[in-house]
């Protein structure tokens, strides 16, 4: 049966870019941000961090990126209107990386610091520390953002490394991101000060990220059939795909054209294609590996999936929103501020095959349930989780940061 067209709301038309806004003649202030991977290195924290910076170059902001030495990157380039400085090194593991890799981010932002206002670390973990220290010294401000709370996330990631002791100079950043109410909730419980908190979600670009035109003519260019559930991300324990794999069986006894499409790599991928061997779904999984190519394979499916155990707020879910999915997602983290469960999406307890199977059916079998959510998505998406607004928060606390004097 074809699947009808999704009637999506004036909404949807692109929004207006944030060069072309009026922010009358304040100088805005440079940016020197921090993070250990940056493009062409494709992570959730990488993404946010690329199109954040180049929507502040947009605006008028001068925007460095320091990040990791990689092998067969410049180690100085121009990107999309942003400077990216591919300096910083370690060596060896554990306190042997911490220290010579603190070392190296010291170094180096005493040598970029001067024509920036403020230090923006995208990560609650080692540049964060090292730019509260500087920040401590130098006067500048330093604020950080807290990329994923659970038993995955930032704070686990310092217990598991030995860097607890350095919570006393997170606690003096002058801000802290929190991107979600489960962040918020890890860091009050931290002990970091409530007014030293900025709540400023991710972001999605819904112009890139919208519907397909003409649905079918998109998943036949693709080569996707029409009961398409996709996943997109990292092919990694958190994020649960052992549970979707267990799952399946139980859809496709009752969907047998239903396909698991998941599209991206990691450490997970060959227990996971073995794990489907062993289930009988060979015919019925396909793994696509790393594509250039999202928007096109959001567009080519009907269900999005994310059974993740732990996640601060996706850049997967929220693009599968953009494009007005049907999406089923675990009741953790972000997942649960994104999603209104039977409003905006379907949630589900992390961990239960049998409860993501029949979210999964219900948005199968419902072809009038995943139109009327995945529109709702998409609206929820445009009011409260569009990358210009986003941006314009985080200008808003720079200003505030710095007192509205640019440099």
């Amino acid at each position: 049966m074809r699947e009808p067209a999704v009637a999506m709301p004036d909404l949807a038309r692109p929004q207006a870019g944030i060069a072309g806004m009026s922010w009358g003649n304040v100088k805005r202030p440079g940016v020197l941000m921090l993070i250990s991977h940056f493009p062409p290195a494709v992570g959730g924290t990488e993404r946010q961090a690329h199109g954040l910076a180049v929507r502040l170059a947009d605006a008028g902001h001068r925007v460095t990126v320091l990040t990791l030495a990689r092998p067969r990157a410049p180690a100085r380039e121009a990107l999309d209107g942003i400077a990216v400085e591919r300096a910083l090194t370690g060596t060896g593991r554990g306190v042997l990386f911490a220290a010579t890799y603190g070392l190296s981010l010291l170094r180096h932002l005493r040598r970029l610091r001067p024509g920036h206002a403020i230090l923006h670390a995208h990560h609650l973990y080692l540049e964060a520390m090292v730019a509260a220290y500087l920040s401590l010294r130098s006067g500048l401000p330093a604020l950080a953002k807290m990329a994923c709370g659970g038993p995955d996330g930032d704070f686990a990631r310092l217990k598991r490394t030995g860097l607890t002791p350095g919570l006393p100079l997170l606690r003096r950043l002058r801000r802290v991101v929190a991107i979600s109410a489960e962040t918020e909730v890890e860091l009050l419980a931290h002990g970091f000060a409530a007014d030293r908190i900025a709540r400023i979600p991710n972001g999605v670009d819904p112009v890139r990220f919208a519907p397909a035109p003409d649905p079918e003519a998109t998943r036949q260019t693709m080569g996707l059939g029409p009961e398409t559930v996709l996943f997109l991300g990292r092919l990694d324990a958190q994020k649960g795909l052992d549970v979707a794999l267990d799952a399946w069986p139980r859809v496709v006894a009752r969907r047998p054209a239903a396909h698991l499409v998941l599209a991206g790599d990691g450490p997970a991928r060959t227990a996971l294609e073995k794990r489907a061997r062993e289930l009988g779904l060979a015919e019925r999984v396909c793994f696509l590996g790393t594509r250039p190519d999202p928007e096109r394979l959001l567009q080519a499916s009907q269900i999005f999936v994310l059974p993740s155990r732990s996640e601060g707020m996706s850049n997967a879910l929220l693009e599968a929103m953009a494009t007005g999915l049907g999406c089923v997602a675990t009741r953790i983290g972000g997942n649960s501020d994104l999603l209104e469960h039977g409003g905006t999406g379907l949630l589900v307890p992390p961990g239960d095959s049998e409860a993501l199977a029949d979210a999964l059916l219900a948005l199968l079998e419902d072809v009038g349930l995943r139109i009327r959510l995945g529109a709702a998505a998409r609206a929820a998406v445009i009011e409260r989780y569009g990358m210009d607004r986003v941006v314009r928060e985080y200008m808003d606390l720079y200003t505030t940061l710095t007192g509205g004097a640019g440099r």
